[in-house]
């Protein structure tokens, strides 16, 4: 059986779905990308393998690039490993979820840039201010953060997920984290704190006019009734996850790539489209069997309503949704990098070597090796359009 993919239900149903919707500039863009990926109307592209006794050629579609494209979004992840592999030791990091409460989804779907901002910044400044408070660490500590928009049925769920290197710089030198063994901060703490810089920094840009509050959002859009809004969200639970510390080894990489280049659902889960409706399978994180398993059910939508929430998860233009803090910032790392390698400098030739051997399996799909002998592929024909 072929597989069903996002681009032949947003191209069967696009134009049911715009009977009663209109598309953003931005959406409309995303989706004619993803629609024409690698289509037989897109422009083509012929690989001929680079080493003169191997007649290895094939011809392909254009592929679109965007990072909404489940297609696209393999090739970059592999390529995002193999730097990121690069730079960073294969150590241990605690896995953090940052939560934003549901209150607060309507006003984000009309201020995305905004609050998606407000939100990483915040998050950034709730795991700096404990990792520098000297009752859990008293230093620098290193993360990398990324958002998703999705729940496993594709409904809006704005979160931040966060890998925070289970260890800092303090006093010039690596340490690792007190109760790294165990969890990395109190969670009940971060969570009143990430209310209170959210808040704050929400507001400002509230008072510097940078919201808009279209249709219903309109009753919360004065000073009044945003901040009595406000007020009721800071008696809200904001739910901060935190993973026990992943072991260090090269899979802790492989575990984060997953994470950066997901998109809102991948082609595998779509089980069948037909007569309008699409069915799709999804995990129940609330239905564990004995082993703590969440369960895997099936959810049929109408291709309408699966279309509307598909682009719920479209980012604004240029929005970075994969950020680098504390010790991993840009003007940080490398001085911090040599640091932590010289803290174990004892190991260092194994784990360079566990990285290697990481870098050795996945390059054939990075640099589009031939697969026949391995050489380089060269594109000889660009643009070339066969119809």
């Amino acid at each position: 059986m072929n597989t069903i993919k996002v681009s032949d239900i947003l191209a069967q149903g696009l134009g049911s779905y715009l009977d009663d919707h209109k598309l953003s500039w931005k959406q409309s863009k995303v989706v004619g990308k993803i629609i024409n990926c690698c289509s037989p109307s897109s422009s083509r592209q012929r690989f001929n393998c680079s080493n003169n006794d191997c007649d290895y050629s094939v011809e392909r579609g254009t592929p679109c690039g965007d990072r909404h494209c489940n297609r696209c979004n393999n090739s970059k992840m592999l390529k995002w490993l193999s730097k990121i592999i690069t730079q960073f030791l294969p150590l241990c990091y605690h896995h953090v979820v940052f939560t934003l409460p549901g209150e607060l989804r309507n006003l984000c779907l009309c201020n995305k840039e905004i609050v998606y901002d407000v939100f990483f910044k915040s998050a950034f400044d709730v795991l700096k201010k404990f990792g520098r408070d000297e009752k859990y660490f008293g230093g620098e500590i290193g993360f990398i953060g990324l958002l998703h928009t999705w729940g496993q049925t594709l409904c809006y769920h704005p979160h931040l997920h966060f890998m925070v290197l289970s260890g800092g710089i303090k006093n010039e030198r690596y340490c690792r984290l007190p109760y790294s063994k165990k969890f990395l901060f109190p969670v009940k703490a971060m969570s009143k704190v990430m209310m209170g810089v959210f808040i704050d920094k929400i507001k400002s840009d509230y008072y510097d006019g940078k919201l808009v509050f279209p249709g219903k959002l309109n009753k919360i859009s004065t000073d009044k009734t945003f901040n009595s809004f406000l007020f009721k969200i800071s008696r809200k639970e904001w739910v901060i996850f935190n993973q026990p510390p992943l072991n260090g080894s090269p899979k802790v990489l492989e575990y984060l790539s997953r994470y950066t280049h997901k998109v809102a659902i991948g082609n595998h889960r779509i089980k069948d489209y037909s007569y309008g409706k699409v069915t799709f399978e999804y995990k129940d994180y609330k239905d564990r069997n004995n082993k703590g398993t969440s369960q895997k059910k099936l959810m049929t939508l109408c291709e309408k309503e699966f279309i509307r929430r598909y682009l719920l998860h479209i980012l604004p233009e240029g929005f970075r949704k994969l950020r680098y803090g504390g010790i991993f910032s840009s003007n940080k790392k490398r001085k911090s990098i040599s640091i932590i390698k010289d803290f174990f400098k004892d190991i260092i030739e194994t784990l360079n070597q566990q990285t290697e051997d990481l870098f050795n399996r996945i390059k054939k799909y990075i640099y589009v090796l031939c697969p026949n002998c391995e050489a380089k592929l060269l594109i000889n024909f660009y643009g070339f359009n066969t119809s």
